[in-house]
C-alpha cells in the first residue's frame, strides 16, 4: 500500500493586501481625526485669545506713548518695550496661522531660508535658556539652506521642539540643547533638535504625537502634535530616535528650493 501526503497550498496575497490597505486606511482616519480635534481647538483658542492679545497691544502702544512723552525712558528700556509688542504681535500671527492650518488646510509656503528663520528666533530661544538654564546651540549649514516653507509656522515647530528639549534636560547637571540643520541629498534640508536627556521610554515612543498625550505632569500634550501636524503640511515627516548626546533626537526633513524661485 503506497503512502499519500496532502498538500494544501493557499494564497495569502490577497489577504495581507486587504491587511495592509486596512492599515493604511486606519492611518488616514486617524489623520483626520486628528487635523479634526486640533482644529476645533485651534478655532477656539483662536477666538478666545484674539481679543486679550489685541488688548495687550493696545495698552503696551498706549503705556510707551505717555512714558516717551514723560520722556521717563531710555533706549534700552525702549527697545525692550518694542521686543514685548513684537512677540504679543508674533503670539496673534501664530494663533491666526495655526487656525488657518488645522481648520482649513490654508497655509502660505514660499522661499525661505532656515538660517534666518532661526536668526529670528534668538531672543525666544534667549527667554527658554534662561528659565531652564539650559545652553541651547545653534549648528546650521547656511550654505544651501533655502527651503518651501510657512515661516511662522516653521519657528512654531522649532520653538515647540526646543522647548520640549530643553524640559528634558531638567535633571542634567549641564542641560543641553542643539539645533542642527544641513543640507542632505540633491533637494533636501534636514532639520535636528537633541538633548542630554533621558531620552524617550520605548512605551512612549508610539503616543507622544497624540493630541492630549504627554508624559510631563503639567501641559496638555499638544505640543508635539501640533508640531507633527506643521511637519506634513510641509510635505515632511516628523521623527524621533536616540541622540548622541544620550537624550531624544527630533528630525524633519524639508524640500529645499531656490530663493529666486
Amino acid at each position: 500500500q503506497e503512502d499519500y501526503a496532502a498538500v494544501c497550498i493557499t494564497d495569502l496575497t490577497e489577504a495581507e493586501m486587504a491587511t495592509e490597505r486596512a492599515r493604511d486606511l486606519d492611518l488616514q482616519l486617524h489623520k483626520v481625526w486628528r487635523l479634526n480635534s486640533l482644529g476645533e481647538m485651534a478655532a477656539t483658542l483662536a477666538h478666545e485669545l484674539n481679543q486679550p492679545l489685541s488688548a495687550a497691544t493696545t495698552y503696551m502702544q498706549a503705556s510707551q506713548r505717555d512714558i516717551e512723552r514723560a520722556g521717563l525712558i531710555g533706549q534700552s528700556a525702549a527697545r525692550t518695550l518694542e521686543l514685548a509688542k513684537g512677540q504679543i504681535l508674533r503670539a496673534g500671527n501664530i494663533i491666526r496661522r495655526m487656525r488657518d492650518l488645522l481648520a482649513t488646510g490654508t497655509r502660505r509656503m514660499g522661499p525661505e531660508r532656515i538660517s534666518s528663520m532661526i536668526e529670528d528666533l534668538g531672543p525666544a530661544f534667549a527667554l527658554i535658556s534662561r528659565d531652564r538654564a539650559v545652553e541651547i546651540r545653534i549648528d546650521i549649514d547656511n550654505t544651501d539652506d533655502s527651503v518651501r516653507a510657512e515661516r511662522i509656522q516653521f519657528q512654531q515647530a522649532l520653538i515647540n521642539l526646543v522647548r520640549n528639549a530643553a524640559e528634558a534636560t531638567a535633571d542634567q547637571p549641564t542641560p543641553l540643547v542643539v539645533v542642527k540643520g544641513e543640507a542632505f541629498g540633491e533637494e533636501g534640508y534636514r532639520v535636528t533638535v537633541e538633548d542630554n536627556g533621558p531620552g524617550i521610554a520605548g512605551d512612549d515612543i508610539d503616543s507622544i504625537f497624540r493630541p492630549m498625550t504627554t508624559t510631563k505632569s503639567s501641559g496638555m500634550g499638544l505640543g508635539l502634535s501640533v508640531t507633527r501636524t506643521i511637519v506634513e503640511s510641509h510635505g515632511g515627516a516628523l521623527s524621533v530616535g536616540r541622540s548622541a548626546l544620550g537624550g531624544a533626537a527630533f528630525s524633519f526633513d524639508l524640500a529645499r528650493e531656490d530663493d529666486e524661485a
